[in-house]
């Protein structure tokens, strides 16, 4: 039973990394209305870019506000030259190009850095703490300090900021929030950056856990859309929580009995359990989420 509950404890934080992921998702779904599939490439090429600057000498804080500057930039680059232009597209044409993003990034990476697994540079302190027999890593708790932080910093702006405001106003009805003066493409690149800049702090923070790996880093946003679909692409508590059962899922899976004795045989069952949860919520909620107007045809 103590491993369970270390194992539930170490989970918190990666389900805190898994929400600021979704966090973005949710923030560019509520800016433009567009799933960005691409949101596990922009954390890979931030922590990449991460790497990168600090393999070239830059100090570390140095580095890591560039490789944040950088995820910024691929945020706004995304929405400004390569769906801007779609905007009068059926939506799922946006869609396609999101994937067509995370597949170039991917490419990309690889080809640059292999398909090695290096190592990435350690952002939070090491060591252990132990809690009534429960041994937890500093690193776990300051990666789950900070995406608390970073969780507690969108609330803040979505509902405390002008620039919150305007984001909302542009969800709600983006014909109506232009008519009122905000400027919305401004307000969508801005939204766009932001959301790519969550991304990239979650994968600065994985990637010590898992290692610098394209395609490993890339395909750890699935349990982020599962999340906010969770939370109908919408809702921030419903996506916190649907972070949190996955995260603790992601944690818990291996070692359960039936599972683990299996573990030489079938070693994706965790991600095969979290995919199938990505389909259910999304088998579940497609009509509500999507309507028909996701692949509705010009006149």
């Amino acid at each position: 039973m103590t491993t369970y509950i270390q194992l539930f404890f170490l989970g918190l934080p990666i389900a805190g990394l898994f929400a600021i992921l979704a966090t973005g998702v949710v923030m560019v779904y509520r800016a433009s209305r567009i799933l960005n599939l691409a949101q596990g490439g922009l954390a890979m090429m931030t922590a990449y870019a991460l790497y990168q600057t600090h393999q070239w000498g830059l100090p570390l804080p140095v580095a890591l506000v560039a490789a944040m500057v950088f995820a910024a930039w691929l945020g706004w680059f995304m929405e400004r030259f390569l769906l801007r232009p779609l905007r009068d597209r059926p939506v799922l044409v946006s869609v396609i190009m999101t994937v067509g993003v995370l597949a170039l990034l991917t490419a990309l990476a690889t080809l640059i850095w292999t398909s090695d697994r290096q190592t990435a540079p350690q952002i939070v302190p090491n060591g252990t703490l132990s809690f009534f027999g429960i041994v937890i890593g500093l690193d776990r708790l300051f990666i789950l300090a900070i995406a608390g932080v970073l969780m507690g910093g969108v609330v803040y702006l979505f509902k405390f900021t002008t620039l919150g405001i305007a984001m909302r106003a542009v969800s709600d009805d983006r014909q109506a929030a232009s008519l009122m003066g905000i400027p919305v493409d401004q307000v969508s690149s801005l939204t766009w950056a932001l959301g790519s800049m969550l991304a990239g702090a979650a994968g600065i923070l994985l990637s010590p856990v898992i290692g610098l790996q394209p395609v490993n880093l890339t395909l750890l946003a699935i349990p982020a859309y599962a999340a906010a679909v969770f939370g109908g692409l919408s809702s921030l508590p419903l996506t916190l929580l649907g972070a949190g059962i996955i995260g603790v899922m992601y944690s818990e899976i291996p070692s359960l009995p039936l599972v683990g004795s299996q573990a030489t045989s079938f070693p994706g069952t965790r991600e095969i359990a979290i995919f199938a949860s990505v389909v259910l919520f999304l088998v579940l909620r497609w009509q509500t989420l999507f309507g028909s107007n996701l692949v509705e045809e010009e006149i």
